[in-house]
């Protein structure tokens, strides 16, 4: 488990992709860094795997907490349509349940019902389930096809509490033996038996028996398993599957972007402890805590990996929890601006984040730097098609004054607290030979209203300063050459 963690615009979350991918399918990842165009093999391999449900992203937030991650209660209407509530399974619980999970289904795969006759076909997956394309039991030889969406957290919790496929084509009115289904014929849901339907002690009719069963799924209602064949015949063929391959747990990542702001203790709960390697399930010190909403025991398998990324602006490292940081290993991602252009547009682009960031450090200390993925060329690019501005010196200076303006000023101005004579210290002011070039533009204050304050009164020394309109790419004042010479002139240090 690792956490990638450093300033804005480093490729934190690209570099969590990587890792995702190599965690979860070690062969795969090595295999597209050897061949000719490894990040785009990495990111196809990356879609599969999220489409496969095994990697899953999720974002924390400070309102995140243990019922959005594990599991928690939700309201839904029941079968009288009224309001009820039931525990749902979160992101983590899900992935953990998906590691269990050991066969997939292949597309196009043919379904069968308990009968061995066909139920259906595979026609597309995600990460989310399957959908199967039924055809309804009708004798006029034209009924359409249908495609139903069969859940993976539906088919990962009748898998974990043992229930057999045959739930989901119990008959109505004819009757079936309890025991077949797991039901004690002195079970006390069960009514009196009636001789009218045939019923007898060890006997009773479908929908007595679904009543009950869909009580003990926690996630069905009767009419549901009345209707879910096509459940049935998924559950089935995943058995199949887990029969003819091994027993050991599938490989999944979780990533968890901007891991560090949320409470970590209020996410993951009792569930931290079972983080850890020799704690899991399998390990000589497993594990096991007792779920507060559902009532069950939990384990977290040994494939599932987690990564997180944090942005070392919002938080430093050492406001995380101190039992959270001793579970992961934390690697630094720092600003590279070798991967910046030497020069864009006639521009020292490398340079110039190069002298904005070394200032930067000198005010604040280091971890408050600009990526390189703010002046990469790609994203630069992607600026300028969506402007519509030329594809020469003229439209790529409109792109860096655009990034300047809109991303990297405000951004300074916040780590700054808004002190603007600093912002304009470090990356508003140069002298080009005996010119000096400044962004900002001082306004002459109202002397009137300054006449009528009290004398003590504290004006703010900021109060003049606002961007100037020659370097702004939509003014009709845009001077791209004196734009040019301001850029070297900062990026040489004047």
């Amino acid at each position: 488990m690792k956490i990638l963690y450093g300033p804005p615009g480093t490729g934190k979350t690209w570099q969590a992709m990587r890792e995702a991918v190599k965690a979860t399918d070690p062969d795969l990842y090595a295999k597209a860094l050897a061949g000719e165009a490894p990040e785009e093999a990495l990111k196809s391999i990356h879609d599969s795997l999220v489409a496969d449900g095994r990697i899953l992203w999720v974002t924390f937030h400070p309102s995140y907490s243990y019922e959005d991650f594990v599991e928690g209660f939700r309201p839904v209407l029941n079968e009288q349509d009224q309001l009820a509530y039931k525990v749902v399974d979160g992101p983590f619980k899900m992935l953990c349940q998906r590691a269990r999970l050991t066969g997939d289904i292949p597309l196009q795969t043919i379904l069968k019902d308990g009968s061995g006759r066909d139920a259906g076909q595979v026609v597309r997956k995600d990460a989310e389930g399957w959908v199967v394309r039924v055809t309804p039991n009708r004798s006029d030889e034209i009924a359409e096809r249908i495609d139903k969406f069969v859940p993976r957290y539906v088919v990962s919790k009748i898998l974990a509490k043992k229930l057999s496929p045959k739930i989901f084509s119990i008959p109505g009115n004819a009757p079936v033996k309890l025991s077949e289904y797991g039901i004690s014929s002195d079970d006390p849901r069960l009514p009196p038996p009636r001789a009218e339907k045939n019923e007898t002690d060890s006997t009773r009719v479908g929908s007595v028996v679904r009543r009950i069963i869909a009580a003990d799924t926690e996630i069905f209602s009767s009419s549901d398993l009345a209707n879910s064949a096509h459940i049935g015949a998924v559950i089935r063929e995943i058995l199949k599957l887990q029969s003819q391959e091994s027993s050991a747990p599938t490989s999944v990542t979780l990533v968890i972007d901007e891991i560090n702001r949320a409470e970590s203790s209020r996410v993951f709960g009792e569930l931290l402890t079972l983080l850890e390697v020799n704690k899991r399930e399998g390990m000589p010190e497993e594990k096991q805590a007792w779920l507060p909403y559902s009532k069950s025991p939990f384990t977290v398998p040994s494939s599932v990996s987690i990564i997180g990324t944090m942005n070392t602006v919002d938080r430093s490292l050492t406001a995380l929890d101190f039992a959270m940081r001793r579970r992961f290993d934390f690697i630094l991602v720092p600003a590279n601006p070798e991967k910046v252009l030497t020069s864009y547009g006639g521009m020292p682009a490398r340079e110039f984040l190069k002298r904005i960031n070394n200032r930067v450090t000198a005010l604040l200390g280091s971890g408050y730097e600009f990526g390189h993925a703010f002046l990469m060329e790609h994203r630069l690019e992607e600026i300028r098609s969506l402007m519509s501005w030329s594809d020469d010196s003229d439209g790529q200076a409109k792109v860096f004054a655009h990034v300047l303006r809109t991303n990297i000023l405000p951004t300074l101005a916040e780590y700054l607290h808004n002190d603007w004579s600093k912002v304009k210290a470090v990356a508003g002011i140069a002298q080009s030979d005996t010119l000096t070039i400044s962004l900002f533009e001082s306004s002459q204050p109202d002397q009137k209203f300054l006449d009528r304050l009290e004398e003590e009164y504290e004006l703010s020394e900021n109060r003049s300063l606002s961007y100037s309109h020659w370097w702004d790419p939509s003014s009709e004042s845009w001077d791209a050459a004196n734009f040019q010479r301001f850029v070297i002139a900062l990026a040489n240090g004047h």
